[in-house]
C-alpha cells in the first residue's frame, strides 16, 4: 500500500461518524458549558499549553472552539485582540463573563462552526491560530486544516490527546458493539503533510483535572447521557446498561480519602501539540 493514497480526512471522518454519530450540536455544547466552566481551574492543561504559544503583545489571536475561556483569558492579557469563536451560544457566555471578572476588554465573540466559517468574512486572519482540543466532532478535518492555514498569518497551533481510551474501549466491549474511533493525532499530522503543510510536533504531559464519578449510579447516567446528548451512535438500551454494571463495578476504586470513584479517563493524559507558519508550510508546498 502506498501511504500517498490513503484519504487521511475520511480516516478522520469514519472515526467522527462512529464516535459522534451525527454532526455537532450545539444544544449539547451548551448542556456541557455549565461543568466546563466549573472546570477551567482544574489541572494544568491550560497552562502547558499556553506557555507553548508564541506571542506579542501587537498581535492578533484567534481561539477555535474556545469553550467558556480556558486559553482566552490567558491569551487576551498577552495579545492586542483575541477572538472566540465556538459553536456553543452558552460557552461564549462564560467567556463574557470571564472576561468582566479579569477586566478584559480585547475580546471578541464569534458564534459559529469554524469548519463552515469563510476565511476573510466570517472570521478574519489573525497573527495566531489555535485549535485546543476542538476538532473531535468535526467531519471535514481537511477544510478545518486549510481554513486553520488561511485564518493564521504567523503561527497555527492544534492539540490533541495522543493515548486511547481504554475505558471507552471496554464500555463498548461491555455492551457488544464495536469500537471504531480514528482519530488521532497521527491522522492530524498526515493529512496535514498530504496537503504539502509540514509540521511541528511537541508531545507533553498534562495534569487534566479529571474528576472521576462517585458511584457507579452516577457513571451509568454520564454514560447514557454522552450517548444521548453527544450523539455517540444508537442511545443505550435496557439490555446494554444492565450488561455495563459489572465493567462499571469493575471499575470502582477508593481514592485516598475513602471515597469511591470511577474515572472515564486517566488524570495525567499525554498531549500532541502540532503547529506550523503557514508562509513556510506554502512555500514548501511550491
Amino acid at each position: 500500500m502506498n501511504i500517498a493514497d490513503i484519504d487521511w480526512n475520511e480516516v478522520w471522518k469514519d472515526g467522527v461518524i462512529f464516535y459522534s454519530g451525527q454532526a455537532d450540536n450545539a444544544a449539547a455544547w451548551d448542556g456541557v458549558s455549565a461543568n466546563m466552566n466549573a472546570a477551567l481551574d482544574k489541572g494544568n492543561y491550560g497552562r502547558n499549553v499556553f506557555k507553548r504559544i508564541k506571542s506579542n503583545p501587537e498581535w492578533s489571536v484567534l481561539d477555535i472552539g474556545c469553550g467558556p475561556g480556558l486559553l482566552v483569558i490567558p491569551l487576551a492579557k498577552s495579545f492586542k485582540r483575541v477572538t472566540a469563536l465556538d459553536v456553543s451560544s452558552e460557552m461564549l457566555r462564560y467567556v463574557r463573563q470571564n472576561a468582566a471578572k479579569n477586566k478584559l476588554k480585547n475580546i471578541a465573540c464569534v458564534n459559529k462552526g469554524f469548519e463552515y466559517a469563510v476565511i476573510g468574512t466570517d472570521v478574519k486572519q489573525h497573527d495566531v491560530v489555535i485549535a485546543s482540543r476542538s476538532m473531535g466532532y468535526v467531519k471535514d478535518l481537511k477544510q478545518f486544516l486549510l481554513n486553520m492555514n488561511a485564518a493564521a498569518k504567523r503561527y497555527a497551533y492544534l492539540t490533541w490527546g495522543t493515548d486511547n481510551r481504554p475505558f471507552d474501549m471496554g464500555v463498548y466491549q461491555a455492551i457488544g458493539r464495536p469500537y471504531g474511533d480514528t482519530r488521532t493525532h497521527i491522522v492530524i499530522y498526515n493529512l496535514l503533510n498530504q496537503l504539502g503543510i509540514k509540521a511541528n510536533i511537541e508531545l507533553f504531559d498534562c495534569d487534566m483535572g479529571v474528576t472521576p464519578q462517585n458511584s457507579i449510579e452516577s457513571a451509568l447516567n454520564a454514560i447514557k447521557k454522552r450517548f444521548k446528548d453527544m450523539n455517540m451512535g444508537l442511545e443505550l438500551t435496557k439490555e446494554e446498561e444492565v450488561r455495563l454494571i459489572p465493567y462499571l463495578e469493575e471499575k470502582l476504586t477508593i481514592n485516598r480519602e475513602g471515597a469511591p470513584q470511577i474515572a472515564f479517563h486517566n488524570s495525567t493524559q499525554n498531549i500532541a501539540l502540532i503547529w506550523w507558519q503557514p508562509n513556510i508550510a506554502a512555500n514548501n508546498k511550491n
